[in-house]
């Protein structure tokens, strides 16, 4: 009997490590992609605010401007009637929450439209005064 018990355990356990070899694994990691606005975001940074997130702007004007890109609460209300996500101005000194409100308004546009609209409004291509912003984004590409 003690011979049955140990050859059925001898059997069950070899039995059970038996299989097929561990299959080899490979991890893919997930690109961000190439964005082709990475260097005009670079370039708007340095002009905006010299790449300072905690920049406050225009405190000129009856609208501050916020964060490392400058962005006012007129361009965050339009941003969130857009894309239904709500950001405070104080929010802007994410700078990752400001990267995604400008890359926001990079989609399907040119260079000088992104930077000229960013600095003058949905009319930035009309008005004289945004090619000179546009120029000194242009010399930080």
């Amino acid at each position: 009997m003690m011979k049955m018990i140990t050859l059925t355990f001898i059997t069950c356990f070899f039995c059970g490590s038996l299989g097929a070899p561990p299959a080899p694994s490979a991890t893919i990691f997930a690109s961000d992609g190439i964005n082709p606005y990475e260097a005009l975001w670079n370039a708007t940074t340095i002009v905006e605010s010299g790449k300072n997130a905690f920049a406050v702007g225009d405190k000129h004007l009856k609208e501050y401007s916020y964060g490392i890109v400058q962005i006012r609460k007129t361009r965050l209300d339009d941003f969130y009637k857009q894309t239904g996500i709500h950001y405070d101005v104080t929010d802007m000194y994410d700078t990752l929450k400001s990267k995604q409100v400008f890359m926001h308004y990079c989609t399907g546009l040119n260079m000088e439209k992104i930077s000229r609209e960013w600095n003058g409004g949905s009319k930035g291509m009309k008005k004289k005064s945004t090619l000179k912003y546009w120029r000194k984004i242009q010399s930080k590409l």
